[in-house]
């Protein structure tokens, strides 16, 4: 069976939008992670921060399988289209260019975020440390 002209535009279109959504879910959950690192202060351990690296990495990891496939789709049905016009002339690398900065987006963002967690994790360590001699301590006052 073969499509028509705007039938394969709308598959087109119809892959952008599931490569969009899923980018900005995927976006979503990475700014959770950082937050739920940032906010949780002493109470981020080294196995709390173990279970949020594995948990962002699985899903992220879900996340590119899920790029990978409809962008396999989508470049299918760009040749389809291009196929059906039979125009050389049409420019095809802005695609390229869209989905290569979706990828670099997606790894760049995936380390910075491991990063931040595991830099909350150890900061929060040494903030959580109470010194135990300090040089600075004042006796109390009575009060009057």
């Amino acid at each position: 069976m073969e499509l028509a002209y705007f039938e394969v535009l709308q598959m087109i279109q119809a892959m952008i939008d599931r490569l969009e959504g899923v980018f900005q879910y995927w976006m979503s959950a990475t700014f959770a992670a950082i937050v739920a690192s940032h906010l949780s202060g002493e109470k981020l351990t080294k196995i709390y921060a173990g279970m949020l690296t594995a948990l962002y990495l699985i899903f992220t990891i879900s996340v590119a399988v899920r790029m990978a496939a409809w962008n396999t789709i989508l470049e299918r049905y760009s040749g389809m289209l291009l196929e059906i016009r039979k125009d050389p002339t049409v420019p095809s690398g802005m695609g390229t260019v869209i989905v290569g900065s979706l990828w670099v987006t997606l790894i760049l963002g995936a380390i910075a975020t491991l990063v931040f967690i595991w830099h909350s994790y150890s900061t929060n360590k040494k903030d959580s440390v109470a010194p135990t001699h300090s040089s600075t301590h004042l006796p109390e006052r009575d009060s009057l």
